[in-house]
């Protein structure tokens, strides 16, 4: 079939990337994957670098995070940089999905670094289940580990490509005939890899393995308790996370975003930079000096003498900022915020840009480069469950789980009584505040599933204009008034402007 086309050419790339120097393959178009990880070693080396190729690739300067960011009127920025500015223009507008567009790499980049990613994980399964190879490292057998980091990482990409993206192709170690495969919604993708993420959880409930710093640099190693923990918020992650407006969001499995929840990580989850093979750049140009800074928005949410929008007349229209915690404003805008007497945006470019703060809370790791990059927090894992109880009627428990974290303890504000209006606007707070600037499309997915996003803003990338060539595609994008409103672009009916 024509549109599988690339993922041929992209499968025997991302093998050749993690084959041995004397690999031999005779049709590059038909790659033997046997042949590419014939070794135990080889298939250790790959799957030890398979989190770091998808982390890298949600944290990418060229990829959608700081675009969804911006999408999300969370942070603001009018530098052309990563299509930040013509992605929160204001009207929004329909996205350039043509090749030529100068930023097409900010979707493009993240789709195929799935792929191949993917691909290098199938690989990886392909050897430990489909030919039953038993991987024995310094006479150790690792296979479970091996095989539960491979699941693991074939759920993300599938996954993150439905949540990413309206559609894209759903190709794993069981797929029999790749030139058969077509396009798959996004809800399928996400089905998909929720069902990989419960093969790595299995794994993990049957083995005792310890993943070392060549998986992922922690404070702590990983052990199969831990990454069991870990695929399980991921998966509540997800399944909360996918919805493309409030209907959607209300027919979520919201038991089984509350079981994962239960059984998720209980210490934040932090893999450590050293600035070489481990680093964020979403992290980085979010936050530096010049760069972004944070929507008024958000400010206004921390501070409610503020404006929630840039007002006429600038600063002079703005109150003084808190310095010391006061009652009735989030502690965090002193703690973890910093107050600017100035703007580094062109008026020109909208003055809807302008912001009088920025988030300082990461930097440490702007001056050190080689501090933990916090990817998926207890807090977050905490919101998770308490927003599936609030879906499933038990508003107590919410407020609970709620009134225990980081809202008091870090934001320092009243407790929340137990009915759902006062758990659904504390979890959407702590989302925007708490977990500001930590994994990409957080605050992005958030607004989409509750119908907050500004009307025009699309709600979803179609596959990137290069892959639509390959495939012989026909051309389409979203955003503005193109596609279907309140699916494929934000209709404005619950949007906070």
């Amino acid at each position: 079939m024509k549109n599988i086309k690339y993922l041929l050419v992209l499968f025997f790339f991302s093998l050749s990337l993690v084959s041995c120097e004397d690999l031999e393959v005779e049709n590059e178009n038909d790659p033997d994957a046997d042949t590419v990880l014939s070794n135990a070693s080889d298939v250790e080396g790959v799957a030890s670098g398979l989190f770091n190729t998808w982390y890298m690739a949600t944290g990418e300067y060229d990829g959608p995070a700081l675009a969804m960011w911006v999408m999300a009127d969370v942070g603001t920025c009018s530098w052309g940089n990563a299509g930040m500015r013509d992605l929160s223009s204001e009207p929004r507008e329909a996205f350039d999905n043509t090749t030529t567009y100068s930023y097409a790499s900010i979707s493009n980049n993240f789709y195929v670094s799935m792929y191949s990613v993917l691909t290098s994980s199938n690989a990886v399964l392909n050897q430990t289940i489909n030919n039953e190879l038993e991987i024995e490292i310094d006479g150790e057998d690792v296979t479970d580990r091996v095989s539960a980091m491979a699941y693991f990482v074939q759920g993300l990409s599938l996954a993150y490509l439905g949540l990413v993206y309206d559609q894209a192709y759903i190709v794993t170690h069981e797929t029999e005939d790749i030139t058969a495969v077509g396009l798959s919604s996004y809800t399928d993708l996400v089905a998909e890899g929720i069902s990989s993420l419960d093969k790595c959880i299995a794994l993990c409930e049957a083995g005792s393995f310890t993943f070392d710093d060549d998986y992922i640099p922690l404070t702590n190693d990983l052990d199969q308790d831990g990454l069991k923990a870990l695929a399980s918020s991921y998966a509540a992650r997800i399944l909360s996370m996918a919805p493309r407006n409030s209907t959607e969001n209300a027919e979520v499995d919201w038991t089984s975003v509350y079981n994962y929840a239960s059984d998720g990580i209980s210490t934040d989850f932090e893999p450590i930079a050293d600035d070489v093979t481990w680093y964020n750049l979403f992290h980085t140009y979010a936050n530096y000096s010049g760069w972004g800074r944070t929507d008024m928005r958000i400010v206004s949410m921390m501070d409610p003498s503020m404006p929630d929008q840039w007002p006429d007349g600038g600063f002079d229209d703005l109150p003084d900022p808190v310095t010391e915690y006061t009652d009735g404003v989030d502690n965090r805008i002193v703690d973890n915020f910093e107050y600017l007497d100035y703007n580094s945006f062109y008026e020109s470019r909208g003055t809807y840009h302008f912001s009088c703060y920025r988030f300082a809370g990461r930097d440490e790791y702007l001056s050190t480069w080689t501090e933990p990059m916090p990817e998926f927090l207890v807090a977050e894992n905490d919101l998770l469950k308490a927003e599936a109880a609030m879906h499933l009627g038990d508003y107590s428990e919410a407020a609970e789980i709620i009134n225990a974290g980081t809202r008091v303890t870090n934001g320092g504000l009243d407790e929340i009584s137990a009915t759902e209006a006062d758990v659904d606007d504390a979890i959407f707070h702590e989302r925007m505040v708490e977990l500001f600037c930590t994994s990409m499309g957080l605050e992005y997915f958030t607004m989409r599933k509750d119908d907050l996003h500004q009307e025009g803003t699309m709600l979803h990338f179609p596959i990137p204009g290069e892959q639509l060539d390959a495939n012989d595609i026909d051309y389409y994008t979203f955003g503005g008034t193109t596609g279907v409103a309140g699916v494929d672009y934000s209709d404005g009916t619950g949007s906070w402007k």
